[in-house]
Parts: C-alpha cells; structure tokens; sequence
C-alpha cells in the first residue's frame, strides 16, 4: 500500500527535531510494508535526500530565504510573532495543493493522510473527492484547541465530516475539535527501547545536584514562565539545577525572568539539541517537568510526546493537568499532577518529588512500564491496520485505478 501524507512540519535534516515523531512513524509504518511519501514545506536547511523515506517539498515564497512561515516555533506561533507572515498563507496553501495534486498523479497512491485538520486536511479531503481515493486527517493538537472562530471552526467541522476518517492523539483532542463524527483515537508514540536504555551525560554536565527539566518549544502554551516561578520558590535546602532544552520565540523573555527571579544561576537554557542526544539527558534527571497551560488563543497540550520519552526513560514526572495530559499520567500512580496555571501547587508538587526517592523511584517503574505500549512498532500496527480497513488489499498498491 502506498500512502502520501501532507503536513506542514518534518524533520529537514537527520538531526532536526520538528515534529520528529511524524518521522519516527513514517518510518515504522515502512518496516509494516506500508509505502509511505511525506510533502512538506520547502526551508532553506531541507536534506530530502537524507529523509529515511521518500520526502517532496513545495516553495510556497520567493526567494527562498523568506519562507518563514513554518518551522521554527511552528505556523500559529510564528503568526503571533510576525503578523506580515499571513501574507505567505495563500501562496502556502495554493504551493501545497499544487504539489499534493501533482505528486497524486505521479505516485498513485492508495491512500491520502493529512497531518493537522487545516490546511491539509481540507485540502486531502477536496483531493480525495476529486480523484476518489480515501482520506484520513491526524489531529495532534493546537489544530483541535485553536482555530476556533466561526468560519475556520466551521472548516474545521466540514472537513473532518467530509472526510472518510480522522484520527486524534486523545480523547481531549478530540473533543476540541467540536466534530460530531467520532475519531479513532490512536496516540504518538516512542522509541522506547531507545530513550530506556539511555546513559545520563556525563556528570561534569550535572554536578551533585537533582535536576529538575523540561524539554520542549520555548511558546506560551508550554508554561515555562510558571516553571521558573515555581522552581523559585523550592526550598533552597533541595539545592536543585533546572535544565530547560527546547527553543522558541519566548526565550529571551523567559532568560529575563529567570533573572528577576534569582535563578538564572540555578537555571540553564541549553537551545535545541538533537533528538539523538535527548535521551541522556532524561537519564540525567530527578524528575522531568510539563508545565503545560492553555495560552491566549485556547490552545494547549494535545498529548505530550515529551511524557512518553520521560516515561520510556524512567524519570519521575510531574506535570499539569491540561489539555490530553492526564490521559496519559495517572496522579500519584506514573506521575504527579498539578493544576494547570498554578506555580504554587506545581512547585509544591516538584518539591514533593524531590524528597522522596521512593516516590520517585515508583512512578517511575510504572510510567516506564506503560511507555511500552506507545513503542512505534505497537502503534505502527495500528494505523496500519487502520489504513487496511480504508484500503482493501486486493485493491492496494497503486493500481492507477482512480487517475487519468
């Protein structure tokens, strides 16, 4: 079977970590025989030819340097930042058509996966109509929680109707969407083998102290400034380090209030490491945090893929209860909740996890243990066999059957 995906973020190069989950799936779901192509956005720093699966790319603004509009923070953030950027959005969704419609004509595939309900997914879905091939949308998140005004909600709803299925990463997901046609709720996954088998850095990098991290983009809806409030306010007897690795548009901004806080000493801001490298460093740390809020325009965490590598590599967790969060975290059974938007409770539960090594210890176990059902190969074989239920086989790989 042969399947073209469309989205609008993909890892450019072997050591990007944009939306590295979609690689690590594309790449599962070809050692479940499925022959999956990704269409993505073109960026200056693009290696399709190091892709571990066939990657096309589409120019959506000229000269190449000024396509901004995804990446980096990803679209909305990037949006809020640099409002002059909507005037790449048409040229975007027209590029991305384009490509989509050509690249179906070329490679026949069985099969259309949109990634993210808008554009793509309205676009799969007017494709698919057009050359009758059935459709898939994958909501992961911000495209559920955000977007909600009454005619982008309203296309959000006529897409996810029209298409002939749609998955979400959660139930919460899902329910944001405000669709009345159920999903199939198959979550992100994780290279568990990878992240439980990890080597801390070494310990010049983590001195004698517990170390509290985060991993992430640096954007509201991340809750980094609560963190730092909360880790302020940690009793100085705990004498904790915080690791902060990720990037984004609130960095700077979030280095002065580590300032004006009195922690910038106690805090280190390591910018975006390579995915590869990530695994050490959940090795290294107490206890891993997601502080998580609902931002400005209402959106929040769909899932948290970050919680899964913390849990595959068996570092306590605490983190707010917002957005698909707590339907992957059980309180006080593989990991410590907290009430989102609140630094006080978040710090009294970071502080419970330092004193306790049992307690850590424990949720760690068993958050390491129910990581493994988010292994890729486990959640390859389900949408596998979801895109089997669209495709029968004795009609699959490309027939031609539904072009010109």
């Amino acid at each position: 079977m042969r399947v073209l995906w469309l989205t609008s973020s993909y890892p450019r190069h072997p050591t990007d970590s944009a939306s590295v989950f979609l690689r690590h799936l594309a790449q599962a779901l070809s050692r479940e025989g499925i022959d999956v192509h990704v269409l993505a956005p073109d960026h200056p720093t693009v290696e399709p030819a190091a892709s571990p699966v066939p990657l096309h790319t589409f120019r959506y603004a000229f000269p190449r340097r000024r396509q901004k509009l995804a990446y980096g923070a990803g679209i909305l953030p990037n949006l809020r930042r640099s409002p002059w950027l909507h005037a790449q959005i048409p040229g975007f969704v027209a590029a991305l058509a384009w490509a989509a419609w050509r690249l179906s004509h070329r490679l026949r595939p069985d099969l259309l996966h949109a990634h993210w309900i808008l554009p793509q997914g309205a676009i799969a879905t007017l494709l698919g109509n057009r050359l009758h091939l059935p459709v898939v949308i994958t909501a992961h998140g911000g495209d559920a929680f955000s977007l909600n005004g009454r005619l982008l909600g309203g296309l959000k709803r006529w897409t996810l109707r029209h298409a002939d299925a749609w998955t979400s990463n959660t139930r919460t997901t899902a329910a944001a969407t405000g669709s009345p046609v159920a999903p199939t709720v198959i979550p992100m996954g994780v290279d568990w083998r990878r992240f439980a088998r990890a080597d801390p850095i070494p310990l010049s990098e983590a001195g004698d102290s517990p170390i509290v991290l985060f991993v992430g983009r640096l954007v509201e809806k991340k809750g980094v400034a609560d963190l730092l409030t909360a880790f302020a306010s940690l009793p100085p007897s705990l004498n904790a380090r915080l690791w902060i690795v990720g990037d984004g548009s609130e960095r700077q901004r979030l280095e002065d209030w580590a300032r004006r806080l009195g922690i910038a000493a106690r805090t280190r801001f390591f910018g975006r490491i390579p995915n590869e490298a990530l695994p050490a460093y959940y090795a290294a740390a107490e206890v891993f945090v997601a502080p998580s809020v609902i931002d400005r325009r209402g959106d929040t965490e769909g899932q948290g893929v970050v919680l899964l590598e913390a849990m595959a590599s068996g570092t306590a967790i605490v983190a707010n209860r917002v957005g698909g969060i707590g339907e992957v975290i059980e309180d006080g059974i593989t990991g410590l909740l907290a009430p989102a938007g609140d630094p006080a409770a978040l710090s009294g539960k970071l502080a419970q996890a330092l004193n306790d090594a049992a307690l850590r210890r424990r949720l760690a176990r068993r958050a390491r243990e129910k990581a493994r059902a988010y292994d890729w190969p486990v959640i390859a074989r389900r949408f596998a066999g979801f895109y089997r239920t669209l495709v029968p086989a004795p009609q699959c790989y490309y027939s031609g059957k539904n072009f010109p």
